[in-house]
């Protein structure tokens, strides 16, 4: 047992006796990754296999009106974000003053409804920004891209004519209310049309962020719903 000879080949890489520096190990790996571990992709020189680079998205005047419809929507973001804050601390207040103070409110539960309606209203165009609306994305996911693209352009028509009537009507009723002197019938008794006016302003912006993801789809400057051509 002591004489027995091992083998001169080894599954490991050994430097060779007397070479200065240890051979190059083999990065190639026959065994599969993990089932919990996901490959890395492999990086792909586009100038060596001769594909050509991703088209840029076409550049024009239409990205600064787009642009500034986006900014206008997240202005709105910040606008509802701080009617909710303000609301929250006004519902803190109204709590102190009637079970710590013992006191009667005047105008805290109105303005609370108030701002939490117009911060809801306000609050369209940026939740359209961010795709956050309720969407069953089911359908067009297993549609081509075409039947896809014509989806989403009857999509946001439909969200186009439906905001616009909200925004329409919703001028009515403030000139209405503005010409008619209208006020709560309550003990503060604010003028209706201040808050009546969250319903044109947030309607009319989700127009205007309607109207800008529509120009973006028809020229390609988005995807139909953000959907890849290839989910699957």
């Amino acid at each position: 047992m002591a004489n027995a000879a091992f083998p001169s080949s080894l599954p490991i890489d050994l430097p060779d006796e007397g070479s200065a520096a240890p051979r190059n190990r083999s990065n190639h790996n026959s065994f599969p990754p993990p089932p919990d571990v996901e490959p890395l992709p492999e990086k792909a020189d586009d100038a060596s296999n001769g594909a050509n680079p991703s088209p840029m998205a076409p550049r024009g005047p239409l990205d600064h009106v787009v642009n500034v419809i986006h900014l206008l929507s997240k202005a709105c973001g910040i606008a509802a974000a701080s009617m909710f804050f303000i609301a929250m601390l006004l519902i803190c207040q109204l709590v102190f003053i009637r079970y710590i103070l013992n006191a009667s409110t005047v105008w805290q539960t109105e303005a609370v409804i108030y701002l939490m309606i117009g911060g809801t209203l306000i609050g369209l165009p940026y939740v359209q920004l961010l795709r956050g609306h309720v969407n069953v994305d089911l359908l067009p996911m297993y549609l081509k891209s075409g039947a896809r693209k014509l989806l989403a352009i009857a999509t946001l028509a439909c969200g186009i004519a439906i905001s616009a009537l909200f925004a329409f009507y919703g001028i009515e009723l403030v000139i209405e209310a503005y010409q008619g002197g209208w006020k709560s019938p309550t003990i503060w008794a604010p003028a209706l049309w201040k808050p009546y006016l969250m319903l044109p302003i947030g309607f009319g912006l989700l127009f205007l962020q309607f109207l800008a993801d529509l120009m973006c789809l028809l020229t390609n400057r988005s995807k139909a719903f953000h959907i890849e051509d290839n989910p699957f």
